[in-house]
């Protein structure tokens, strides 16, 4: 699975555990069951640009989106 969700995924593991925050800790933190953060964080369930900022928010982050022009398609 690759992509930009998988991409988030990934970008957000790594902030916790640069952060030293366990999946377990950010569960309790933001109040979800340990089943569905780590669903989230393997993409059997679905992690929203909310969840996300959320998460990283807990790391001392915050989830920045940009939209850019794809030169490669033209009108």
């Amino acid at each position: 699975m690759d992509g930009p969700a998988e991409d988030l995924r990934q970008q957000v593991k790594a902030a916790l555990h640069t952060a030293g925050i366990s999946q377990a800790q950010a569960a309790r933190d933001l109040n979800l069951s340990t089943k569905h953060m780590s669903h989230m964080l393997t993409g059997r369930a679905t992690l929203t640009l909310d969840w996300a900022d959320r998460l990283l928010a807990l790391c001392g982050m915050r989830l920045v989106v940009s939209i850019a022009l794809n030169p490669q398609e033209t009108r």
